[in-house]
């Protein structure tokens, strides 16, 4: 069985495949104390038989655990997967409000200096338009009811 170290509290994985592979092998149909399992000591057929049979359950826990452990690590590979495109989301997501951010950043920067062209031009309609009204002429003494509806040729009769 593979043995975790405590200062790092990493196995091995070589080794210990190893070790779990060799617990995975069928246990030999021979006497136990022929294979080492038994330590060497003299077993009646009842004993060899019970320790056979808890050698042959322990191989099927072995076998249940290292499907367990594959079914999780399966697991696992599949929600690193699925984290890793949350994550790759989530930096195009961070990218695309960074350029949103910069362009209203350039956006409120042009507005400002469109508000400042704007008040200058709005001055400068107000100007001349004051200036415009200052140079009417007016012409005084003439009868309102002489020009009538033509203004022009009332104008050039006095002229000429």
């Amino acid at each position: 069985m593979p043995t975790r170290t405590r200062n790092m509290g990493k196995v091995d994985k070589t080794q210990a495949k190893c070790q779990f592979d060799q617990c995975k092998k069928p246990i030999p149909a021979g006497d136990l104390t022929e294979t080492g399992l038994a330590g060497g000591t003299d077993m009646s057929s009842g004993e060899e038989q019970d320790l056979r049979q808890i050698l042959v359950a322990m191989q099927q826990s072995l076998i249940q655990i290292d499907n367990k452990i594959d079914s999780l690590s399966y697991q696992m590979d599949r929600m690193m997967e699925r984290l890793d495109t949350h994550a790759e989301r989530l930096d195009q997501s961070e990218r695309r409000i960074s350029e949103v951010e910069d362009g209203q950043t350039a956006m409120a920067t042009g507005q400002a200096k469109m508000g400042k062209e704007l008040a200058t031009l709005q001055a400068k309609v107000d100007d001349l338009e004051a200036r415009s009204r200052r140079n009417n002429q007016r012409i005084v003494g003439i009868a309102e009811y002489t020009a009538g509806d033509n203004m022009e040729g009332c104008i050039e009769r006095l002229l000429v």
